[in-house]
Protein backbone atom coordinates (compact mmCIF):
# COMPACT_ATOMS: atom_id res chain seq x y z
CA UNK A 1 0.00 0.00 0.00
CA UNK A 2 1.09 3.60 -0.69
CA UNK A 3 2.51 6.24 2.21
CA UNK A 4 -0.30 8.30 0.90
CA UNK A 5 -3.28 6.06 1.12
CA UNK A 6 -2.11 4.96 4.99
CA UNK A 7 -3.71 8.09 6.62
CA UNK A 8 -7.14 8.18 4.77
CA UNK A 9 -7.53 4.53 5.33
CA UNK A 10 -6.80 4.54 9.12
CA UNK A 11 -9.23 7.36 9.20
CA UNK A 12 -11.85 5.64 7.14
CA UNK A 13 -11.65 2.95 9.36
CA UNK A 14 -11.35 4.74 12.40
CA UNK A 15 -14.65 6.26 11.44
CA UNK A 16 -16.16 3.28 10.76
CA UNK A 17 -15.67 1.71 13.83
CA UNK A 18 -17.25 5.11 15.91
CA UNK A 19 -20.84 4.97 13.54
CA UNK A 20 -20.86 1.15 14.02
CA UNK A 21 -20.70 1.63 18.01
CA UNK A 22 -23.51 4.30 18.47
CA UNK A 23 -25.06 2.29 15.95
CA UNK A 24 -24.99 0.08 18.12
CA UNK A 25 -25.98 1.75 21.35
CA UNK A 26 -28.83 3.47 19.11
CA UNK A 27 -30.27 0.35 18.51
CA UNK A 28 -29.80 -1.29 22.39
CA UNK A 29 -32.57 0.95 23.45
CA UNK A 30 -30.65 2.14 26.21
CA UNK A 31 -31.19 5.15 28.17
CA UNK A 32 -28.47 8.09 29.94
CA UNK A 33 -29.25 8.90 32.94
CA UNK A 34 -27.73 11.81 34.64
CA UNK A 35 -28.26 12.88 38.18
CA UNK A 36 -27.16 16.51 39.48
CA UNK A 37 -26.39 18.03 42.66
CA UNK A 38 -26.95 21.71 41.93
CA UNK A 39 -26.80 22.69 45.85
CA UNK A 40 -24.38 23.92 48.02
CA UNK A 41 -24.41 20.50 50.20
CA UNK A 42 -23.91 17.01 49.91
CA UNK A 43 -27.34 15.13 48.79
CA UNK A 44 -28.37 11.88 50.46
CA UNK A 45 -30.14 10.47 47.43
CA UNK A 46 -31.73 7.51 45.74
CA UNK A 47 -33.24 6.78 42.28
CA UNK A 48 -35.51 3.85 41.49
CA UNK A 49 -37.98 2.72 39.18
CA UNK A 50 -41.65 1.98 39.53
CA UNK A 51 -40.90 -1.81 38.18
CA UNK A 52 -38.40 -2.45 40.50
CA UNK A 53 -35.20 -4.26 38.99
CA UNK A 54 -34.80 -2.18 36.17
CA UNK A 55 -32.76 0.40 37.53
CA UNK A 56 -31.17 2.05 40.88
CA UNK A 57 -28.54 4.27 42.25
CA UNK A 58 -28.19 5.01 45.77
CA UNK A 59 -25.43 7.37 47.68
CA UNK A 60 -24.38 10.77 49.05
CA UNK A 61 -23.70 13.15 45.66
CA UNK A 62 -21.17 15.96 46.59
CA UNK A 63 -22.08 19.51 45.95
CA UNK A 64 -21.95 20.62 41.96
CA UNK A 65 -21.38 16.88 41.18
CA UNK A 66 -23.27 14.51 38.48
CA UNK A 67 -23.50 11.20 38.15
CA UNK A 68 -23.69 9.83 34.59
CA UNK A 69 -25.05 6.30 33.91
CA UNK A 70 -26.65 4.13 31.31
CA UNK A 71 -29.79 1.68 31.61
CA UNK A 72 -32.19 -0.86 29.66
CA UNK A 73 -35.85 -0.05 30.52
CA UNK A 74 -39.32 -1.43 29.97
CA UNK A 75 -41.93 1.64 30.62
CA UNK A 76 -40.96 2.76 33.65
CA UNK A 77 -41.22 6.21 35.78
CA UNK A 78 -39.04 7.51 38.45
CA UNK A 79 -39.29 7.69 42.14
CA UNK A 80 -36.74 10.16 43.62
CA UNK A 81 -36.12 9.69 47.42
CA UNK A 82 -33.85 12.11 49.16
CA UNK A 83 -33.06 12.68 52.88
CA UNK A 84 -31.71 16.10 54.69
CA UNK A 85 -31.78 16.63 58.34
CA UNK A 86 -35.55 18.71 57.68
CA UNK A 87 -37.01 14.94 56.57
CA UNK A 88 -37.21 12.53 53.64
CA UNK A 89 -38.76 13.67 50.18
CA UNK A 90 -39.73 11.95 47.50
CA UNK A 91 -40.34 13.01 43.90
CA UNK A 92 -42.23 11.01 41.33
CA UNK A 93 -42.46 11.70 37.44
CA UNK A 94 -40.69 10.86 34.29
CA UNK A 95 -41.72 8.15 32.17
CA UNK A 96 -39.20 6.33 30.08
CA UNK A 97 -39.98 4.02 27.37
CA UNK A 98 -38.26 1.26 25.34
CA UNK A 99 -37.09 1.19 22.55
CA UNK A 100 -36.59 4.70 21.59
CA UNK A 101 -33.16 6.50 22.98
CA UNK A 102 -34.18 8.28 25.98
CA UNK A 103 -32.55 11.44 28.36
CA UNK A 104 -33.54 11.30 31.72
CA UNK A 105 -31.97 14.42 33.75
CA UNK A 106 -32.80 14.21 37.40
CA UNK A 107 -32.03 17.31 39.11
CA UNK A 108 -31.76 18.41 42.71
CA UNK A 109 -31.18 22.30 44.06
CA UNK A 110 -31.92 21.05 46.94
CA UNK A 111 -34.16 17.62 48.90
CA UNK A 112 -37.51 19.92 48.53
CA UNK A 113 -36.62 20.59 44.94
CA UNK A 114 -35.91 17.80 42.56
CA UNK A 115 -36.88 18.24 38.93
CA UNK A 116 -37.31 14.70 36.66
CA UNK A 117 -36.96 15.46 33.04
CA UNK A 118 -37.07 12.83 30.24
CA UNK A 119 -36.65 13.49 26.70
CA UNK A 120 -35.67 11.50 23.82
CA UNK A 121 -32.56 11.77 21.92
CA UNK A 122 -32.83 12.81 18.14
Amino acid sequence: MNRKWRLPVALGVTAAVVAGLAGAWAVSGRALVIIDNRSDAALNLSVETVNSGQFSWAGELAPRRRVIRTARFSDNSFVVVCRDAEGIYRQRGGYVTNGMLQRVDITAASCSSVRIDVRSIP
